[in-house]
């Protein structure tokens, strides 16, 4: 599982726990993910709503950003990053809809267990692929 021990505020310097890929807008992305999803899991009990949505506006903006590189270099892997991106983005629609309702443990689990354990394999697998790419496109 990834750790979240980065600073709540966004834009703070990489740590440890957040593994770089040597792809400056991913990885300040990356950064902010894990600061902004640290707000979320200290959030108090019944006050969840506020630092969750603003994990999600920035995991919109965030994804927007590397599907649109993606896009630019013509990623080979387009449609399956993207679609992981609108699955993710799914749920977390779900997520602040029952915020919004007063419903808070499905979405204290997915940000202290489930979004840690996904967005672990997914720096490591698809994004790691994509900054490689786009890296190399730059060139």
């Amino acid at each position: 599982m990834l750790a979240t021990t980065t600073s709540a505020a966004p834009s703070a310097a990489p740590s440890a726990d957040v593994p770089l890929l040597g792809y400056e807008v991913m990885d300040r992305d990356h950064v902010d993910s894990v600061a902004l999803l640290q707000a979320a899991c200290n959030a108090p009990v019944g006050q969840l709503q506020a630092p969750f949505a603003a994990f999600a506006k920035h995991l919109r903006e965030h994804f927007a950003r590397e599907n649109a590189l993606m896009t630019q270099h013509g990623f080979f892997a387009l449609h399956c990053h993207k679609d992981e991106h609108a699955r993710v983005l799914n749920v977390v629609a779900t997520m602040e809809a029952e915020l919004e309702e007063g419903k808070e443990a499905r979405a204290r689990l997915y940000v202290t267990e489930h979004f840690p354990d996904w967005f672990h394999t997914h720096l490591a697998t698809m994004d790691r692929v994509t900054a490689d790419f786009l890296a190399q496109a730059e060139r």
